[in-house]
């Protein structure tokens, strides 16, 4: 074992010499929701969102561009009828991709991944031999430059397992294969992705999410939701995930293409509802902790 170690850890550092092969990501810098919502930019921005180095933001060109780099974990992580043992090769991902009806540019509109996920990920492509793209790579590098992540005895390791990274496409008019981003579209991805972006680095607010998951919701709307969820592919096994997608979708996914009561399943009266118990149960929950 220690032997297989080493030659691994001798062979990551090799392919950390020809890194990213010219895909070089830009510096981040910070910015809030409104500057990020109004940002343009004909290449990849990285944002670290509201001066918190836990979160940070890659607000791509481009669909396809994101696709690249994300739909490989994408499919690691959080779809249904994808190995978590492993990572796809190229040709497998792509069959993925048409076996759900996707393209490159629309497996995932918006991206959310702890680096903990992140490592699994670089470790499993490793040890599967698999051949990364230069926008995969150019992330795992970007993650042991943050020192996000480290290699230590032929492993990747997080360093800060609960810090996140947040991802959403520009708006544009699309092209072949990628659909138009509208304003509202764009911020509606911003806003989904920065919940779930405070659900991984605010404790008490994950809390909150899970006790309103288990005890506020009814049998009828956990199941709703878990429905809902797996028709658009994430893995309804996957408590943690449930959670966190429902309190993203239930409270900060404004376009009704997106989620809506009919989508759901439920009556519009019964999501209004549930609304307004979140709203004033976090501020509730917010208040006590304060005191």
């Amino acid at each position: 074992m220690y032997v297989r170690r080493l030659v691994l850890g001798i062979c990551l550092v090799a392919t950390l010499s020809w890194g990213d092969e010219g895909y070089v990501l830009p510096p981040v810098v910070p910015a809030g929701f409104a500057e990020l919502l109004a940002n343009k930019a004909s290449g990849l921005t990285l944002f670290e969102y509201e001066g918190r180095p836990a979160i940070v933001v890659f607000d791509f060109p481009t669909l396809a561009e994101q696709g690249r780099m994300f739909n490989r974990l994408v499919t690691l992580i959080e779809r249904i009828g994808a190995p978590r043992e492993r990572v796809l090769t190229n040709d497998e991902l792509a069959a993925y991709i048409r076996s759900v009806g996707k393209t490159e540019a629309t497996l995932a509109y918006g991206n959310d991944f702890l680096v903990g996920e992140m490592v699994v990920f670089f470790n499993l492509a490793e040890i599967g031999d698999i051949k990364l793209n230069r926008e995969e790579l150019a992330l795992r590098q970007f993650l042991l430059d943050r020192k996000m992540m480290v290699l230590r005895n032929g492993f990747y390791q997080a360093a800060t397992p609960r810090a996140v990274i947040l991802s959403l496409p520009q708006q544009g008019a699309g092209g072949p294969g990628s659909p138009p981003v509208s304003e509202l579209a764009r911020r509606t991805i911003l806003s989904h992705e920065v919940a779930h972006g405070e659900f991984y680095t605010n404790p008490g607010y994950a809390n909150f999410c899970r006790q309103f998951w288990r005890e506020t919701m009814t049998d009828k709307q956990r199941t709703a939701f878990r429905k809902f969820l797996a028709s658009n592919s994430y893995n309804p096994e996957n408590e943690e995930m449930m959670i966190n997608e429902g309190q993203a979708y239930l409270m900060y996914t404004p376009d009704p293409r997106a989620f809506s009561p009919k989508l759901v399943g439920l009556a519009e009266n019964e999501v209004a509802e549930l609304r307004k118990k979140f709203r004033s149960g976090y501020s509730m929950a917010a208040q006590i902790a304060a005191n």
